[in-house]
């Protein structure tokens, strides 16, 4: 399955050493998950509501998660796998707003994955909450484990942030490079 990569930047400054670091996060996107968010969008027109935004911090939250069942042999569950409750483990990602899980394993498609979370009301109340504006969607294959397939929906309150331009990318590095020379040249006494 042809996956597409969104890099998120993250920035660590340690302003007392004058050291800059900056290194680039990969939140992976495949076709299953793109097209898992069209369906759930289709759905949220449907009954007359805003589409979902894709969201970096859920994406990489919902990702962990399909993993952590996926490599686990007897996991399914919205906890993680070592037993952290799913609100503790859903903050470690998205630490403000409302939150919401959706979680499947064994459907083979985005289409029957989507479908089965529509004819069960609590997964369907999910999808068409309106207080969500935020998705991150996580599907994992994994051969010879349990289920095979494991799908994860984890939605948030808040504006979804954006995946930066790479434009943004070469202007931040750049800056962070001259700030780095400007300290290396006048060292603080």
């Amino acid at each position: 399955m042809k996956k597409l990569a969104i890099s998120v930047l993250a920035l660590s400054a340690a302003f007392a050493g004058q050291a800059f670091a900056a290194t680039i996060e990969p939140v992976v996107i495949d076709e299953f998950e793109s097209r898992v968010l069209e369906l759930v969008n289709a759905e949220r027109s449907s009954a007359g509501l805003s589409a979902l935004a894709f969201d970096v911090h859920l994406q990489a939250a919902a990702e962990a998660h399909s993993l952590d069942m996926a490599v686990h042999a007897d996991c399914f569950t919205h906890d993680s796998c070592d037993g952290t409750a799913w609100v503790t483990r859903m903050r470690s990602y998205y630490p403000t707003g409302g939150i919401g899980e959706n979680i499947a394993a064994g459907y083979l498609t985005p289409e029957a994955v989507v479908t089965g979370w529509m004819n069960s009301a609590g997964h369907k109340a999910n999808i068409l909450n309106s207080s969500f504006l935020g998705i991150g969607i996580g599907y994992v294959y994994e051969g010879g484990s349990r289920y095979g397939t494991y799908w994860t929906q984890d939605f948030g309150t808040l504006a979804a942030a954006p995946v930066p331009e790479p434009v943004s990318y070469a202007m931040l590095l750049a800056g962070l490079g001259l700030l780095g020379a400007v300290a290396r040249r006048h060292p603080r006494a």
